[in-house]
């Protein structure tokens, strides 16, 4: 069997704050919660006995989970400082593509969600072998515990910029 992606994991501090800017901010879909406590919750991650609330989202209720929440309590955990304003090395960014980008970029304004990117567009004229031609709309923000989030749409040329 081939290697095939699974999910990005997040360690959030808090689940339901995460569910709220995912969810209820991006439009993702829940398609799975479950807790794991003790022991074997805490072995999982190399960490004493503990709690991980665990939520799984997808695209569409029916699709993959593709991120997976993870809220661990009961342990401390050391703290990373993320550089917001900038790209730092060591940092990653996930990345959505959607066609809802104006509806997101008005709901994370209204939130007061800290851009690194400010939603732009740029045209890009010829197709690659991985990416077509189009209007690209790029936005890269920060979720509530600083991990970096890129949300992107591309759209036909207009017939002016198509040739």
């Amino acid at each position: 069997m081939a290697n095939t992606f699974e999910r990005v994991t997040f360690f959030c501090r808090d689940l339901e704050a995460s569910l709220k800017f995912y969810r209820d901010g991006l439009g993702l879909c829940v398609v799975e919660q479950k807790t794991l406590e003790g022991a074997a919750a805490g072995g999982l991650l190399q960490l004493p006995p503990c709690r991980i609330r665990i939520a799984l989202l997808a695209a569409e209720p029916e699709s993959p989970a593709f991120l997976g929440l993870f809220e661990i309590t009961g342990t401390p955990l050391d703290a990373i400082v993320a550089t917001r304003g900038r790209p730092t090395y060591g940092q990653s960014a996930l990345v959505i593509s959607t066609d809802r980008f104006d509806a997101i970029a008005e709901a994370l304004d209204r939130a007061g969600v800290q851009f690194l990117t400010p939603p732009l567009r740029y045209p890009k004229r010829v197709a690659s072998e991985r990416s077509p031609a189009g209007l690209y709309r790029e936005m890269i923000f920060y979720d509530p515990d600083g991990f970096l989030l890129s949300v992107m749409q591309i759209d036909p040329l207009p017939d002016d910029d198509a040739a």
